[in-house]
């Protein structure tokens, strides 16, 4: 009897997980623009029809969340790494995550090619929402306008855009790398002087543009952008932008680089994937 007992106990907590594994989810980012996307699938339980989408609809978000913190978790945060080690690293953080992933908009549902499974996409704008439910970690300070005589445009600049050639330096390590595109990445100086950080201030995110998408760059950098060259990496995981001291002075000179810095008008060229 007891024996039949413990049976009966493993068969329904196993059950669950068995279910629970059927789903399938996929994630997706673009960098450019911080839109995040999930598709995601669960096959029809066993005696339901194609008519009972909304049923199976039911039951795949019912065992959404978990896959989609997982898939967050998976997206590079800062220069120390995912989202995941941060959250081992303050475990008070997933809360936030779950509530990030409970933010997702069905895009679609459908019924799958073959009427086996139900299937549905979703959607999060990562630059809206991160403000949102992250608190920032402080105030946004610009460096301070260099003393000195430093050119400056007649007419302001627009933006700024920030090419990154491949396999770079990285401060401090002795290695090289190319850039790794984070959510919380920061543009520097040659001396570590924060000039933007998403973290912080006006909680803008970076926006990465492959080099042979560069044409779409105008949209947010307008016309007359500061064009540079970043020199150097930084970071454990390498996705802080290090600039040059002569190219950091010029920007902080003219009221319209930092201005530009403070309104995250800023589009990073990769040329590396």
């Amino acid at each position: 009897m007891k024996l039949t007992y413990a049976f009966v106990i493993i068969i329904l907590v196993a059950l669950p997980l068995e279910i629970f594994a059927e789903l399938s989810v996929e994630s997706s980012m673009d960098w450019s623009s911080g839109q995040f996307g999930i598709m995601a699938s669960r096959p029809l339980d066993p005696g339901m029809s194609p008519s009972d989408h909304p049923q199976a609809l039911t039951a795949l978000e019912r065992e959404l969340l978990p896959h989609v913190v997982e898939e967050l978790g998976r997206l590079a945060w800062d220069r120390r790494g995912t989202l995941q080690e941060q959250m081992e690293r303050n475990p008070a953080l997933r809360t936030s995550v779950e509530n990030l992933a409970g933010s997702l908009y069905r895009e679609w549902s459908r019924l799958s090619e073959d009427r086996n499974s139900v299937e549905a996409s979703y959607t999060a704008d990562l630059a809206k929402i991160l403000p949102e439910i992250f608190p920032s970690s402080g105030f946004d300070m610009i460096s301070h306008t260099p003393i000195g005589w430093v050119p400056v445009p007649e007419d302001g600049w627009t933006g700024i855009v920030i090419y990154v050639p491949q396999n770079l330096p990285v401060r401090g390590t002795g290695l090289s790398s190319d850039v790794r595109p984070a959510l919380y990445a920061r543009i520097l100086s040659e001396d570590l002087e924060v000039l933007t950080d998403p973290a912080t201030g006006n909680r803008i995110l970076l926006s990465y543009l492959k080099m042979e998408n560069r044409a779409e760059a105008e949209s947010l950098t307008g016309r007359r952008p500061y064009r540079v060259m970043a020199r150097e990496l930084y970071g454990d995981y390498p996705c802080d932008i290090i600039l040059s001291e002569e190219d950091t002075e010029r920007i902080l000179a003219a009221e319209s680089g930092r201005q530009a810095l403070s309104e995250g008008r800023i589009v990073i060229l990769l040329d590396s994937e």
